[in-house]
């Protein structure tokens, strides 16, 4: 395995799972995100949930980062995710997040340039 670039934390707020994302990620970066998210949804065994993604000091990824992005949200395609909110400030990133990820397309997501809004939208959804 390389050395992964980013910086990822992830915690679970009852049912939604918050992650935190700093810096510019390479593969195994993303991989970390992406396997952490699995693994908490492992743990929720089959209950439906959210996912808030705080991007604010997110600075973008490798063409294979992405590609690790599309692949894992294919997968949660398939789980029981009731919506997505992504934090960010920068329409270019959320655009490339949206042009490299078009499985993104299919879920219930929405954007807001602070954590409060998103969370409280999230949790109307619950």
């Amino acid at each position: 395995m390389g050395i992964e670039h980013g910086k990822v934390s992830i915690s679970l707020k009852g049912n939604i799972i918050v992650v935190r994302n700093v810096g510019a990620f390479n593969e195994y970066g993303a991989q970390k995100y992406t396997n952490g998210v699995e693994a908490i949804v492992d743990d929720l065994q089959d209950a439906s949930f959210s996912i808030l993604v705080n991007n604010l000091e997110f600075q973008g990824a490798t063409p294979e980062a992405y590609q690790e992005l599309e692949n894992y949200n294919i997968w949660l395609n398939q789980q029981k995710l009731i919506a997505k909110a992504m934090v960010i400030t920068s329409n270019t990133t959320l655009d490339v997040i949206n042009k490299l990820s078009p499985s993104r397309a299919s879920q219930q997501t929405r954007s807001f340039d602070n954590e409060e809004d998103a969370m409280h939208w999230l949790q109307t959804l619950s």
